[in-house]
């Protein structure tokens, strides 16, 4: 194996003060807010998540279980 490049991006901070929900590629406060999102992301809001450029297509997310329509 050779060598190459690499990045690597360390984020931190105070703690939220509060729990946080994560599920798929969403992370929120409440399953209401991931579902919002969740409904924006199979929506194509591009308000809400901008365009990436990439030549890979775009996934789309599982409908979270608890979200019924």
């Amino acid at each position: 194996m050779t060598g190459g490049e690499g990045r690597a991006l360390v984020v931190g901070g105070e703690p939220l003060g509060e729990p946080i929900q994560m599920w798929w590629n969403f992370v929120a406060r409440t399953k209401d807010e991931i579902a919002e999102a969740w409904r924006a992301w199979q929506s194509h809001d591009t308000d809400r998540f901008g365009p990436v450029p990439s030549d890979l297509p775009r996934i789309d997310a599982p409908r979270p279980m608890w979200v019924r329509d």
